[in-house]
């Protein structure tokens, strides 16, 4: 049975019913593919043996194919989901729980600072005057989330490096590149050096990790705190009812044996991600888009602005005294020219203490709700439009004509 229509785009290719997920391919394709292939045949098999096809990504060409349609659904990083999202709307359907070094599963990552053995690299200070290689600027695994640590120290990871080499993907490179001696520290998403060593590709014994007690939770060797493991995204455009089975499908992947290496959760919060984000964006947009940086007034400046305004308030204390000066009455009637019951009356007395509503009902016994009932009636009869108006006119005594023992 067809559990969903196929999508527009889907129709109009050769092959029918074909579901493109993209994944993003930071160890090249043939990794990916490997690694990923379990997935598409899992979900093939859930989804009545439609054909799930995977379709290599890399930080520049998501876009591109979200725009020409070519993918129902993405799995990236949460740096790249975020910048994605900005412009194409997108949701998440699951977060990755992925195995790490000990059997055990992790909804959440780190990066790794990777330097040759026996170098005397072993802390972020050691960023200072190194050659560094990381993948991009836009690498959130691969860079930002390095940044974002060595900025917490007091270390501009833009500038700190004698020189920052981008070797793009695969992220293997990096890794490579230390253990050639171009370069002294590699930035790599945590579980790379393991996964690396259990393929056979390095001598993890060669490598040693910089500041590797930065999680003690985290079976992999990481050295920043972490973050939200990598979503799985469902585009905007993708067919309604093929998402719900997708989503069903991945919620179940850690029923029983399914085969996967990685399962799939619940989604988590990727606030963490986000906030990282918004920081080093605002470290690097252009000038041209940041905010204009504080004037630092010299304090001889300051001086005279405060000798020059207390001139003005003496001669304002001198016109009172002579009758020059009026004294401007408050908006609306006084408290001497409004009936108040007793408790409207104990209210205004604790709204010109700068009391809140919530403090206000804890000091009289009732609920927040009749604070804001009586404070509404008193805004009303005072003729003001808000609290700090009130407490203009609060210092007077309210009459107690027609006081009724109303609360």
């Amino acid at each position: 049975m067809m559990l969903f229509a196929p999508a527009h785009a889907r129709a109009q290719d050769a092959e029918e019913h074909v579901i493109r997920i993209g994944v993003l391919a930071y160890r090249g394709w043939d990794d990916a593919s490997d690694n990923w292939q379990p997935l598409a045949g899992y979900l093939s098999a859930r989804l009545d043996g439609e054909t799930v096809r995977l379709v290599p990504v890399t930080l520049s060409s998501a876009a591109l194919l979200i725009e020409t349609g070519a993918l129902d659904f993405l799995v990236t990083n949460p740096g790249h989901y975020l910048t994605l999202a900005r412009s194409y709307p997108m949701s998440v359907l699951a977060t990755r729980a992925r195995r790490l070094s000990d059997g055990s599963r992790a909804t959440s990552f780190g990066s790794t600072l990777v330097a040759r053995k026996g170098s005397g690299l072993d802390s972020f200070g050691a960023l200072r005057g190194a050659r560094v290689a990381a993948v991009s600027p836009r690498g959130f695994g691969g860079f930002q989330t390095v940044w974002f640590e060595a900025r917490e120290q007091g270390i501009d990871l833009l500038s700190a490096p004698s020189e920052t080499i981008f070797l793009g993907f695969p992220m293997d490179r990096i890794v490579e590149a230390v253990l050639a001696g171009d370069a002294d520290i590699g930035i790599v998403r945590s579980g790379l050096l393991e996964r690396m060593a259990a393929d056979g590709k390095i001598d993890r014994a060669a490598l040693e990790v910089l500041d590797p007690g930065a999680s003690y939770t985290h079976a992999d060797a990481v050295s920043t705190r972490l973050y939200p493991e990598w979503p799985f995204l469902a585009l905007a455009r993708t067919d309604p009812a093929l998402i719900n089975a997708v989503a069903l499908a991945l919620l179940q992947s850690g029923d029983g044996e399914t085969g996967l290496e990685d399962i799939w959760r619940a989604p988590v919060s990727y606030l963490a991600a986000e906030r990282l984000l918004a920081a080093y964006g605002a470290e690097t947009a252009p000038a041209a888009e940041r905010a204009p940086p504080s004037v630092e007034i010299p304090p001889l400046v300051w001086i005279t602005m405060a000798v020059s305004l207390a001139g003005i308030v003496a001669l304002l204390l001198w016109l009172r005294s002579v009758g020059g000066l009026t004294p401007v009455a408050p908006a609306g009637p006084s408290a001497a020219e409004v009936d108040l019951t007793r408790r409207e009356r104990q209210i205004l007395q604790l709204v010109s203490r700068g009391l809140s509503s919530k403090e206000i009902a804890a000091e009289l016994g009732v609920s927040p709700k009749t604070v804001e009932f009586h404070r509404s009636n008193l805004l009303r009869k005072f003729d003001v439009r808000s609290a700090a108006q009130l407490v203009s006119v609060a210092g007077e005594q309210a009459r107690p004509a027609g006081d009724s023992g109303q609360t």
